[in-house]
C-alpha cells in the first residue's frame, strides 16, 4: 500500500497550483487590456491621418474645400490661359431629384478607375445607362439619347466630348476631365462642367505643405506669357512668409542662364509648365539643375510629379463626380449662376513624390499632409 503525501506537501502544491492559475488569470488579462489599448491607438492613428477602415465613410477628418457657397470671380488656371469659377455647390444646392435622369459617358483613358462616375452615382444613384465611349459604335448614342429623353449627359474625357459632339445635339452636357474647356467651347447654359486644374492660391497651399521650412527663398519659373499666375504665386508664397523671385522665361535658348540665377537666388523652385515653352523636354532640363543642386521642384499639376518633381497638386475626382450631381441638381431647380459655367474642383490635394523626399534627405512632417496623394517611383 503505497505511503501517503505528507499534509504539508498537498498543500504546497495546492497553493502553487493556484498561484499558477492566477498568474494566467493576470497574464490573459493584461493581454486583453493591450489589445485593447493597442486597437484604440490604432483607431486614434487612423483618425489623425485620416485613413479608415474600407466599411466606414471616409469623412473623419473631412477635406478643406477650396471654393465658398457663393460662385466666385473667374480665376486663372496654368495651362493655356484656361480659368474656372470656385464654386463650393456641393454646400450650396441640393444634388438633383430621383426623377432626373442621366446617361454616363466615361472614357477608360481619361479617367481609367472610372472616380468620377463613381462619386456621381454614390450621390446621384446609379440606375442610369453608362457607356464607355472606346467601345460606343457608330450611332449608338444616339439611339440611347433618343429612347432615354435623358436630362443630361455626363461626359468624362476627350473621347467621350468627340463621341457627344458626333450624337447628342441639344442635349445638355455635364463634363470632366476634358482640357482647355474654353477654347473647345464649352462654357454656356448647355454645357456645363468642371476644370481638370486647380487655381494658383489652393496650388501653393498644397506644394508649400510638404516644403521643409527651411525652404524660405522660392523661385517662380515660368513662361513670360504667364505672367499674372506667376504674379498669383509670389503672392501665395509671401503669405506663408517665404520670398519669392519672378523669373520669366523668354524662350528655351535662355533656359541656361536662367537656371543659373536661379541655383543662387533660391533653395526652393516652382514651376509653371505650359506645353507649349516649357514642355517635357524643357521640363526635364529644369529637373537635372535641380537634382544637382539638391533643390525641390514643385510643380501646378499632378503629372509632372509622376514625372520626378517633388510636390504639386491635383483634383478629387471622386468628388468632382459629386460635384457633378450638385451641378445637375442646380440646372433642374434653374439656380445655376449667371456668367460662366465652368467650375473649379471643389477639392484639391497635395501630390508629394517620395523617392525624390528621400533622395534630397528630408523628414516630412506627415500631420500637415491633411489631403495627400503620395507617389513612390523610382
Amino acid at each position: 500500500m503505497p505511503a501517503k503525501e505528507p499534509k504539508n506537501e498537498q498543500r504546497i502544491a495546492h497553493v502553487a497550483a493556484r498561484k499558477q492559475s492566477r498568474f494566467a488569470w493576470a497574464l490573459a488579462t493584461a493581454t486583453l487590456l493591450l489589445l485593447v489599448a493597442l486597437a484604440l491607438w490604432m483607431n486614434k492613428l487612423q483618425e489623425s491621418t485620416g485613413v479608415v477602415d474600407d466599411e466606414k465613410e471616409a469623412t473623419l477628418i473631412p477635406p478643406d474645400p477650396d471654393g465658398g457657397v457663393s460662385p466666385g470671380d473667374e480665376l486663372p488656371v496654368a495651362f493655356k490661359k484656361e480659368r474656372c469659377r470656385p464654386w463650393h455647390v456641393s454646400t450650396a444646392v441640393a444634388k438633383a431629384s430621383p426623377k432626373a435622369n442621366f446617361i454616363l459617358v466615361n472614357s477608360t483613358l481619361a479617367d481609367p478607375y472610372g472616380l468620377v462616375l463613381s462619386g456621381f452615382t454614390k450621390a446621384c444613384g446609379s440606375d442610369h445607362p453608362t457607356l464607355v465611349a472606346e467601345q460606343l459604335k457608330p450611332g449608338q448614342l444616339a439611339a440611347l439619347i433618343e429612347s432615354q429623353k435623358p436630362t443630361a449627359l455626363v461626359l468624362v474625357g476627350a473621347a467621350s466630348l468627340e463621341k457627344a459632339k458626333a450624337e447628342a445635339g441639344e442635349t445638355t452636357w455635364l463634363f470632366a476631365k476634358i482640357t482647355d474647356p474654353h477654347a473647345q467651347k464649352l462654357d454656356g447654359p448647355k454645357r456645363i462642367g468642371v476644370s481638370p486644374w486647380v487655381p494658383m492660391a489652393a496650388t501653393v497651399v498644397h506644394v508649400l505643405r510638404p516644403l521643409p521650412r527651411s525652404k524660405t527663398r522660392l523661385v517662380v519659373i515660368y513662361p513670360a506669357e504667364m505672367q499674372i499666375l506667376a504674379e498669383q504665386a509670389a503672392e501665395a508664397i509671401r503669405a506663408d512668409d517665404r520670398k519669392a523671385a519672378l523669373m520669366p522665361l523668354e524662350s528655351a535658348e535662355d533656359l541656361d542662364e536662367l537656371l543659373k540665377l536661379a541655383v543662387e537666388r533660391g533653395n526652393a523652385w516652382m514651376v509653371i509648365p505650359d506645353r507649349k515653352l516649357i514642355d517635357h523636354k524643357i521640363f526635364n532640363r529644369i529637373q537635372v539643375a535641380a537634382e544637382k543642386n539638391k533643390i525641390p521642384v514643385l510643380v501646378t499639376d499632378e503629372e509632372h510629379v509622376r514625372a520626378g518633381a517633388y510636390a504639386g497638386v491635383g483634383p478629387d475626382s471622386f468628388r468632382i463626380g459629386t460635384q457633378l450631381c450638385h451641378l445637375a441638381g442646380a440646372i433642374e431647380r434653374q439656380e445655376l449662376p449667371e456668367g460662366s459655367h465652368i467650375f473649379c474642383p471643389e477639392y484639391s490635394f497635395s501630390v508629394v513624390h517620395l523617392a525624390i523626399v528621400e533622395k534630397l534627405g528630408y523628414m516630412l512632417e506627415y500631420k500637415h499632409l491633411k489631403q495627400a496623394k503620395l507617389y513612390k517611383w523610382h
